[in-house]
């Protein structure tokens, strides 16, 4: 069962939604309409699971993205058991809240009036004049502190089915970063088939990680649209920098990471910054060309110029799509399991050193301060990157270009042609 938190900007949902979760998840700011996206995540309350979806701030405005988020919340509301209906206590009611109020009547046997804020005498006398707004299951809590957010759960919990359970979604977790509109969302939604997360052409429309189940070919997956990733001298401290922030964590929590290019802007400085974050984290990685029916130049052209722009992610597939139309989703999906195969494959230690001994053999390590360098025995420690571990005399001696070669051609014998391998250099010192 779904329990959603609607209300009108800067009530305290996204607090209230951080408190039950027990996580900090949803970003909370001063400024009005922070959430925009659908947040999702699992709570739990004397043991018993449900759904929390935090939305975003529903207004009167006929702005476009306004308009999205309230067409968006209210496909929600179908969907939810229980719906949390956030008023500020501390402010007292509005029209803004009667709008909000307006649009719950039609789901109102499932509504609980949440007034939040309630954290003095002044903010409890104003408590009474929001039964004014005709809901009969009223609850004064105050989100920040926790104050009466047990009662609230109790009688949340108590409307759950007997089975009650939420299985928790796992799977690949699929990221998708780029530049602001460069199509993120779009993809995400043409995957899915649905408007399941807010597009717009208003760059900054995403500010959280919104994280989508998905399954494909069998394979559960875990779609997770980023806010846009500008350049920091643009970026402002506050709600965009906390933003960018959870598309940092997104990338290092992710199996693959779907960089996504505007072709018709071309790669940019920002682009090869942020494929940079991907290569440093040893992150499997598709290179989406998006909005390809805006260039002119053929595939093979836009191939060569990503793969030259973006050389370092040598070993990424490059898929081209168009997302408003739904071109090159299946090819986007097959090259990130492709790449998760990779990502994830194991080898004994018999066939790494075989591998590595081809490898020498072709170009031998350069000498250091006059001397040979060796490699005495290699291992895989680990996947998911493939972690090779080799033991040599002088693990200082290694400069940076012969070791881009040594991964490269490591990846080719070791058939891991489509994920980063991460080289760990130690001495024989350490073995011993």
């Amino acid at each position: 069962m779904k329990v959603v938190i609607v209300g009108r900007p800067n009530v305290g949902k996204s607090t209230l939604f951080n408190r039950i979760v027990g996580k900090r998840i949803s970003i909370v700011h001063d400024m009005p309409g922070v959430t925009r996206d659908a947040i999702e995540a699992t709570a739990e309350w004397r043991g018993k699971t449900f759904k929390l979806v935090d939305t975003g701030g529903l207004l009167e405005s006929q702005e476009e993205i306004t308009r999205e988020i309230r067409r968006y919340s209210e496909r929600l509301l179908k969907e939810a058991g229980v719906i949390l209906f956030v008023v500020d206590g501390k402010e007292g009611l509005t029209s803004a809240d009667q709008f909000v109020a307006n649009l719950l009547y039609p789901h109102k046997e499932k509504v609980f009036l949440v007034v939040n804020k309630i954290d003095t005498k002044a903010s409890q006398s104003n408590v009474y004049e929001f039964y004014s707004l005709g809901f009969e299951k009223l609850f004064p809590i105050s989100a920040q502190h926790g104050k009466g957010l047990g009662e609230l759960l109790d009688q949340v919990v108590s409307q759950l089915p007997e089975e009650g359970e939420v299985p928790r979604q796992e799977g690949i977790r699929l990221s998708f970063v780029g530049r602001p509109n460069v199509g993120k969302s779009s993809l995400v939604n043409a995957i899915l088939g649905s408007d399941r997360v807010i597009v717009s052409p208003i760059p900054g429309t995403t500010r959280d990680a919104v994280e989508v189940f998905f399954e494909y070919k069998g394979e559960p997956l875990v779609l997770v649209d980023t806010a846009g990733m500008r350049r920091p001298s643009k970026v402002e401290y506050g709600v965009e920098f906390f933003s960018v922030g959870r598309s940092i964590k997104a990338i290092e929590l992710s199996d693959v990471v779907c960089l996504v290019l505007d072709l018709s802007e071309g790669i940019t400085h920002q682009d090869q910054k942020i494929g940079s974050l991907i290569e440093k984290r040893y992150k499997g990685c598709v290179i989406v060309g998006n909005k390809t029916d805006l260039i002119r130049a053929s595939r093979e052209e836009a191939v060569s110029y990503i793969r030259k722009r973006l050389y370092f992610l040598d070993y990424a597939p490059i898929v081209l799509t168009v997302a408003t139309k739904g071109e090159g989703i299946k090819d986007l999906l097959e090259s990130a399991l492709l790449v998760y195969r990779d990502y994830c494959k194991q080898h004994k230690t018999s066939f790494i050193n075989r591998a590595v001994e081809k490898t020498i053999s072709e170009k031998a390590p350069p000498s250091y301060q006059g001397k040979e360098v060796k490699v005495y025995y290699a291992y895989q420690e680990s996947s998911k990157p493939p972690t090779i571990v080799l033991y040599t005399n002088y693990p200082e001696g290694w400069k940076s270009n012969y070791k881009r070669f040594f991964e490269r051609r490591l990846r080719e014998h070791l058939g891991i042609r489509h994920s980063p391998i991460k080289l760990v250099l130690r001495s024989r010192e350490e073995r011993e």
